[in-house]
């Protein structure tokens, strides 16, 4: 009887192992536990934890099935760009360096100014040494920067990609223009083509409720442009000719 008891609690141990965890939600076939919601800091809400982790799903999925995958020369293009900038702003910085180093020469400089201007020109130093590392930065470390501006890339395509096709809100981002109510409406779009399921309504419910919130900085609609920086004209250095 001893025996029995323990291989019928032995059954249930595997039929509960062979449930695994708890669903929450499957985006384009992977599944997302609750205890992967869990795992999220202390004070995030679920809802902003699961939407952290289904975007980048439905994002890449876009991406490969748009044929928005970044190209060598579109990323050649973005170093280009990122090379040139440098290239006057180093120039720049060294002839404000130049300049400072003049002014300090001065013995007519109050003591306020001076302290400002040696601030000035050790930042300016500091910045140098920091040029010179970039220098020697190893060839692994810039194919890490390839493969960060590759992304960098595909999500401007996309963003660009999924404005023109559903439209809606722009919010004004850190980045640049980000396509807030274009973004809400391919979630919902994946969650009708079957490519996103949600386990639990309520949770659900309060995901798109968060999508559906307004931005708190909105682009006019006539001032919409999803031009990326790298294709814009490289703006004036903050410091003076």
């Amino acid at each position: 009887m001893k025996t029995l008891f323990i291989l019928l609690l032995a059954g249930l141990s595997l039929g509960v192992a062979a449930q695994g965890p708890e669903r929450a939600a499957t985006v384009t076939g992977v599944v997302i536990t609750r205890d992967e919601l869990a795992a999220a800091p202390e004070g995030t809400a679920r809802e902003t934890r699961l939407l952290e982790l289904i975007w980048p799903r439905i994002a890449g999925h876009y991406v490969a099935r748009q044929g928005l995958a970044a190209t060598p020369a579109e990323v050649e293009e973005v170093l280009a760009y990122h090379r040139e900038f440098e290239r006057k702003d180093r120039a720049q910085r060294a002839r404000k360096l130049e300049e400072l180093d003049r002014r300090l020469t001065a013995d007519s400089l109050g003591p306020e100014e001076r302290t400002w201007l040696e601030e000035f020109q050790a930042t300016l130093r500091r910045l140098v040494s920091y040029d010179l590392e970039q220098d020697r930065t190893p060839p692994q470390d810039r194919e890490q920067l390839r493969a960060f501006l590759a992304l960098w890339v595909e999500t401007w395509k996309m963003n660009r990609a999924i404005f023109e096709r559903y439209g809606g809100v722009v919010a004004l981002g850190e980045f640049g223009p980000s396509p807030h109510g274009a973004r809400a409406a391919l979630i919902a779009d994946y969650e009708r083509q079957g490519l996103l399921e949600f386990a639990d309504a309520d949770l659900r419910e309060r995901v798109h409720a968060m999508l559906q919130q307004p931005p708190s900085m909105v682009v006019p609609p006539d001032r919409v442009d999803f031009t990326p920086y790298w294709k814009r004209p490289i703006p004036p250095s903050y410091f003076p000719d």
